[in-house]
């Protein structure tokens, strides 16, 4: 799915049922890396299954699709901002690919990435409730459900990985996701 996608269905969902306070939050494509040093903005790294096709028309799936959110409350303007970045990856069949494609997630995926970012957005600048989590986290694979050996499906190609070029794929989702 497109930026277009997790834009309309955030803003729907926001449309549907607001968040306390009356705050307006936008979603916008992270252009610079840069923003996530910025003490104001808290990350949300998410994991999920992508299908990837080059400029060959190879085709490939990836359970380590990343995307990242960068997410601010601005309090006494009234105006939240999440800047969004989908990290791509290159196809290991094309000899010499520089280019990273981004992956296709279904639009199931797409809501259910959008409701565990707003429900972050809820615990971080709202409340403190985390009871309707449960249902959601069927879709985000957990690190323990990667699979592994199968068609497709084989070892995590780092050097075909934009979030790895960027130290947001394993080592850093892993950090984020540990239980406490």
């Amino acid at each position: 799915m497109s930026l277009q996608s997790f834009k309309s269905t955030f803003d729907e969902i926001l449309r549907q049922n607001p968040l306390p306070k009356k705050h307006t939050w936008k979603l916008q494509q992270q252009v610079n890396m840069g923003y996530r040093s910025n003490q104001d903005w808290f990350e949300v790294l998410y994991r999920t299954r992508a299908s990837y096709q080059c400029n060959h028309r190879h085709n490939w799936e990836s359970s380590w699709s990343m995307i990242s959110f960068l997410v601010r409350l601005d309090v006494k303007q009234g105006f939240g901002r999440v800047r969004m970045k989908r990290f791509g990856q290159r196809c290991n069949l094309c000899k010499n690919d520089d280019e990273y494609h981004l992956g296709v997630c279904s639009p199931v995926q797409v809501w259910f990435t959008v409701q565990r970012l707003l429900l972050h957005i809820l615990l971080r600048y709202y409340e403190k409730r985390s009871d309707c989590d449960s249902i959601m986290e069927q879709y985000i694979i957990p690190i323990n459900e990667v699979p592994q050996g199968r068609s497709g499906s084989g070892p995590h190609q780092r050097h075909c990985c934009e979030a790895c070029a960027n130290d947001r794929c394993q080592e850093v989702f892993n950090k984020l996701t540990k239980k406490k």
